[in-house]
């Protein structure tokens, strides 16, 4: 997979791509809502003998726009675009989200990050906004490109009648109910902790962690029980084989 960090030049990137068929989204936690999106559009390339990609932007939109520091997510960017890999995308772009980029009109941002990098066909969820305070949306996308692309919308998904988003991910990790978040994941939910001396970890500042608790995880490869306490992870049960960061895969809930 080629990553593109991208600034406010894309011309120089659009020599090195091929037209593409391109994911576009902030998609944190890359969950099985997010995953319709990407396969939507890894399908529609296999089908027209593209390559396809996936284009997402860092940091959060609410750190430029609403000031937020410490941001939490549940995929920072490195983890993000592992994930993205592994589902086989040929690109990746990263758009920096900066106060410039949301002043752009909504016809700026496709000649720029649309047309401009070669993406014969952009897919996104409905919901999907760009563009100065967001007036760029998928109902409009196709007047915008005035013929230079074609797009597609995958509608909301749900699960049990709600949809997958997200801030539903968020709200079930902060009850502790890991395993309904895993179902929305499509996976376990993974931390990468730092060592912090004897049987504990340290969660980074921006990962948005489990409630306080008791649960069954997988910690660098062995499995066992963890606690949970504010950003600290105790850890009993086995003895860390890293040097550097140590995963640490949430199962299921044990004690709240």
């Amino acid at each position: 997979m080629k990553v593109f960090r991208l600034d406010n030049r894309t011309s120089s990137v659009k020599e090195q791509v091929e037209t593409s068929v391109t994911a576009v989204g902030f998609f944190d936690g890359v969950h099985t809502g997010h995953r319709k999106v990407m396969m939507k559009a890894k399908g529609i390339a296999e089908k027209e003998g593209r390559k396809w990609g996936v284009m997402t932007f860092d940091p959060h939109p609410s750190v430029v726009l609403k000031g937020v520091e410490n941001a939490q997510y549940l995929t920072p960017l490195p983890v993000k675009e592992k994930l993205i890999e592994e589902l086989g995308a040929d690109y990746l772009f990263i758009v920096p989200f900066t106060k410039e980029l949301a002043s752009l009109s909504p016809q700026t941002f496709v000649d720029e990050y649309f047309a401009g990098l070669c993406i014969a066909h952009v897919v996104a969820g409905f919901d999907f906004s760009f563009g100065h305070k967001g007036k760029g949306n998928m109902k409009i996308i196709d007047q915008l490109a005035d013929g230079r692309f074609i797009s597609s919308t995958v509608e909301e998904f749900q699960e049990d009648s709600e949809k997958v988003s997200s801030t539903r991910i968020r709200k079930l990790l902060d009850e502790g109910e890991v395993i309904a978040a895993n179902e929305l994941l499509g996976r376990s939910y993974v931390i990468y902790a730092k060592p912090a001396g004897a049987g504990e970890l340290e969660i980074p500042l921006y990962y948005h962690h489990p409630e306080d608790g008791e649960y069954e995880a997988e910690v660098d490869g062995e499995r066992g029980k963890v606690m949970v306490k504010g950003s600290r992870i105790e850890w009993k049960d086995g003895r860390n084989k890293s040097n550097g960061d140590v995963p640490v895969r949430f199962l299921k809930e044990l004690r709240k």
